[in-house]
């Protein structure tokens, strides 16, 4: 659907939401006789136009479909009501009504119980609103905080080939198609936003952040586009496969079904398949109803104190490595807040679990995947901060927790490349730490140099092999007793610490170890600093 055709949609519905608070059914009548005996004249005067409707199990909304009625309006009569206005204009005389005494099934309504189930969309126009109910009850049970929603339907493949069907038959009988017919989906889109905006408040609005997709299935006609798989010139191809232990059918979707009906000529189509469609007795059901609204993203900096938690849950197969994790003691008070399906934790580089995030702590975000509350106040936001620091005070805690747009959330991908950090590493070395060895690595203090790391060989099974030349802004060195000394780095992001003390088996160019002429390793380490403005400063209250 174009924009335009979506905004004219989406009018059509506002005024109709305002046109329905008092019964237009009347009105509505008058303007469909208004357009028979107007602009549509000249259609519904050509020989058996109306007739040819008539002679097929076809419900009255889809007659105004075919006979290119626009004023959408209308379609709010029922089908029967449709049919009563049509009839006037047949060249043939209607078939005598039912019995008075025909027998309906209790709790059916009696209007559209006498009706046969509509062939050309398999009753999904002609019932539309018998959807309607249950997809109230989804919105008010989710409760999401909105006052749009947006609106998409899925309605069964077999819709495509019986209105091509039909178009066909219509043409065999008047020599030529007189107009271009509504699509089914606007007619049938509208036919359930109406109720649903009248019993629930909300508007159709094809912008709004909540999208709802809404998919009806028909079983008894699930199979009508097969046949167009055995026909070359058609080129759809219909194949299964297994897929998560169930048998799936791929290549029978709406685009591949639409391509064919437009390889396929009309008498091909009619010698292979019904022209016109077959009646069916069984009506549409709703599938499925999926709700989404787009992300919503909060952001700040987190500490990490202990060098027992992981950033985000740390396992192998079912074997848990980390018992904690930083995003599981911060995101789930998120998730619970925003009433979110799920979340997705992002940070701006990452620690090992046994290193300690300290100094103003490592910015993250958290972006909430379908949250029913878009929108907190700022008050809320700091409630929640002070929530999530009583959870495990002396092992995470977080700062500066703020509502973030998202294009702020690009601050923390563009600053991989920009942002530096700083580190504090105690280090063990194999001689005991002297003067000279001091003096050595303090050469480097507020002097700036390059070292070439290959991936390290602790990550190369989930990392390629290559050779990263990166800068280490300082390097200062503090003695210690015996074999220890504190050194403190300040790095371009993404130079590997560890690998820098101990070289790495002659992977790391130069290294720690290297300047002191002696091995080393790291025993324990701490982030000082990671030297990147977030959240930005107009996000924080």
């Amino acid at each position: 659907m174009s924009k335009h055709e979506a905004e004219s949609l989406e009018n059509v519905a506002k005024k109709l939401k305002q046109d329905m608070d008092t019964d237009q059914k009347p009105a509505l009548k008058v303007r469909l006789e208004e357009a028979l005996d107007g602009g549509l004249k000249e259609i519904t005067k050509a020989p058996g136009c109306v007739d040819v409707l008539f002679s097929v199990d076809c419900c009255g909304r889809c007659m105004l479909r075919f006979l290119g009625v626009r004023d959408f309006e209308i379609y709010e009569l029922s089908s029967k009501e449709i049919k009563a206005i049509l009839t006037k204009h047949r060249q043939a005389p209607p078939p005598e009504a039912p019995s008075e005494n025909t027998a309906t099934p209790i709790g059916q309504d009696q209007d559209r119980e006498e009706e046969a189930i509509c062939i050309a969309c398999v009753g999904t126009v002609q019932f539309a609103e018998d959807v309607v109910k249950q997809i109230v009850e989804r919105m008010q049970t989710e409760a999401y905080v909105t006052k749009t929603f947006n609106m998409n339907v899925t309605l069964p493949t077999s819709t495509l080939i019986r209105n091509h069907a039909l178009s066909i038959y219509w043409n065999q009988k008047l020599s030529s198609y007189p107009t271009a017919q509504v699509d089914i989906k606007e007619i049938f889109k509208l036919l359930i936003s109406w109720p649903i905006e009248r019993q629930t408040g909300l508007t159709l609005d094809f912008g709004s952040e909540l999208r709802m997709q809404v998919a009806v299935k028909h079983d008894e006609s699930k199979d009508d586009h097969v046949f167009l798989s055995k026909m070359k010139e058609s080129g759809l191809i219909i194949k299964s496969k297994r897929e998560n232990r169930k048998t799936i059918i791929v290549g029978d979707g709406r685009h591949h079904v639409v391509k064919a009906l437009t390889m396929v000529k009309d008498h091909r189509f009619t010698s292979c398949g019904h022209v016109p469609p077959t009646p069916v007795s069984t009506r549409p059901q709703l599938e499925s109803i999926e709700m989404m609204r787009e992300s919503v993203f909060v952001g700040g900096r987190y500490l990490k104190y202990t060098r027992d938690v992981s950033q985000t849950p740390w396992s192998i197969g079912t074997t848990m490595l980390a018992e904690l994790s930083v995003s599981g003691i911060v995101c789930e008070t998120l998730k619970k807040a925003f009433r979110a399906d799920e979340f997705k934790f992002v940070t701006a580089g990452r620690e090992d679990a046994n290193v300690r995030m300290l100094g103003n702590g490592r910015p993250f975000y958290v972006e909430m995947i379908n949250p029913r509350i878009p929108v907190l106040p700022s008050e809320t936001i700091k409630q929640l901060e002070g929530e999530i620091n009583t959870i495990m005070p002396e092992k995470v805690q977080i700062r500066h927790l703020a509502a973030l747009r998202p294009e702020d959330t690009k601050v923390i991908k563009d600053g991989e490349e920009t942002k530096t950090k700083s580190y504090s590493a105690l280090c063990w070395t194999s001689k005991p730490v002297n003067q000279a060895m001091i003096d050595a690595v303090n050469a480097y203090t507020g002097k700036a140099f390059y070292v070439e790391q290959q991936t390290p060989i602790r990550v190369l099974q989930r990392r390629a092999q290559m050779i990263r030349k990166k800068e280490i802004h300082s390097l200062k060195a503090f003695p210690m007793e015996g074999h220890f000394m504190v050194v403190h780095l300040h790095t371009e992001a993404g130079t590997y610490i560890k690998e820098f003390v101990h070289g790495d088996l002659g992977r790391n160019q130069p290294s720690l170890a290297s300047i002191i002429d002696c091995e080393a390793d790291i025993m324990e380490l701490d982030v000082l600093e990671v030297d990147l403005e977030f959240p930005p400063p107009e996000c924080l209250p």
